[in-house]
């Protein structure tokens, strides 16, 4: 084997069989090596690729991760708020530009810094130089995943035998027509989110899984109805919705429903690119669209001056959403199960009910008892 197979056997033999790929010039060697067994996601950004992983994670299947070092920086809160908060293992391979033999100026000041960083983060981290580097790789990432632990694995370019600049098809524009319609929005919603969110959980089965995004939507949910069939995520504002991908991706017998607000995906965008382009059928992110970021006091969202989030949607090509303000409707939407429901609610928090009292990780080892 080469040192690229060397890579993708270690992964392969700790039944990893997934990965989430961002594009690096230096990792176009590994890439070209990829075992036809083995998925890849094509992310847009870091902190999405750590969320979709995480989410798999949670569904008892392993993946990894192959980006650029500098993409690290992208995904401190996210790698903190989910795999370390809930301790799940995650190996990251790393492309480690700026050092050696590197020509581009940004890229010598970061790369010298990197492995500073790691050890200021609490990241463990093993530097790959040669081929005798990857003799016992397979242990290594064994260990990472029995330690619930990340670890990066920083790809010095001296690892690769020879040069391979264009191993794959190249990419061109190609998308097919989209036709928006959505009209404006004067009205007065009639629900609160705390509201809104009963509603859900009266119209969820018992075989329905619930995911609810950070600060009042899970502990209005947790209040609403908790079971162990619910997970709160308590950090990573922005990144339930790609969690719930990765998770629905993992378990395909039953259906996944995300509790999000418009907060978070003008907070990050990037959720609704991965909702259209990955396409799951069994997961439907129910936007609850107050306006205003809830969990920080109610400041104004963009969607208070004018930003349509049920637009946003239907240009990118989710193929199954709806918007609605009446209870009624709502509820119906819930048992439909299109992917996207934007649901308009009233700004407010439910003041009452007693605050999450699992701690992050009995919060995962109960769900996932209930769901494997």
């Amino acid at each position: 084997m080469n040192n690229s197979e060397m890579i993708w056997h270690a992964l392969s033999q700790n039944q990893v069989d997934k990965i989430a790929f961002n594009p690096c010039n230096k990792l176009n060697l590994v890439m070209k090596y990829v075992p036809k067994e083995m998925e890849v996601w094509d992310i847009t950004k870091e902190s999405a690729g750590l969320a979709l992983c995480f989410g798999r994670s949670l569904g008892g299947k392993r993946s990894a991760m192959f980006i650029q070092n500098t993409g690290i920086g992208n995904l401190i809160t996210e790698l903190y708020t989910m795999q370390k908060l809930y301790q799940e293992g995650l190996p990251i391979f790393a492309s480690f530009r700026g050092y050696f033999q590197e020509p581009i100026e940004a890229q010598i000041i970061y790369g010298s810094n990197m492995e500073t960083l790691l050890t200021a983060i609490d990241v463990e981290y093993r530097i790959l130089e040669k081929a005798e580097d990857l003799v016992d790789l397979a242990a290594d990432v064994a260990n990472c995943f029995a330690e619930k632990k990340v670890k990066v694995y920083l790809l010095s370019p001296e690892l690769w035998e020879e040069k391979v600049d264009d191993y794959h098809v190249f990419g061109q524009p190609h998308f097919t027509p989209v036709s928006v319609s959505t009209g404006a929005y004067e009205g007065n919603p009639s629900q609160t989110r705390a509201e809104a969110i009963k509603v859900i959980m009266d119209n969820v089965s018992a075989e329905d899984l619930v995911m609810s995004q950070i600060g009042f939507p899970s502990k209005e949910v947790y209040n609403a109805n908790d079971r162990a069939e619910n997970f709160y995520m308590l950090g990573a504002l922005g990144s339930a919705t790609e969690v719930g991908i990765g998770l629905a991706d993992t378990i395909q017998g039953r259906h996944v429903y995300i509790v999000d607000g418009d907060g978070s995906f003008f907070f990050n965008p990037n959720q609704l690119v991965d909702l259209a382009a990955l396409k799951p059928k069994n997961l439907t992110v129910i936007c609850l669209d107050n306006g205003s970021y809830g969990s920080t006091g109610n400041q104004p969202t963009l969607s208070s001056s004018g930003m349509n989030l049920s637009s946003w949607v239907q240009t990118m090509g989710v193929e199954s959403s709806a918007i609605t303000d009446q209870p009624d409707t709502f509820s119906e939407l819930i048992k439909e199960k299109p992917t996207f429901i934007h649901y308009l609610i009233k700004a407010g928090n439910e003041k009452s009910g007693e605050e999450i009292p699992l701690k992050a990780v009995q919060i995962k080892q109960r769900f996932m008892s209930a769901i494997i």
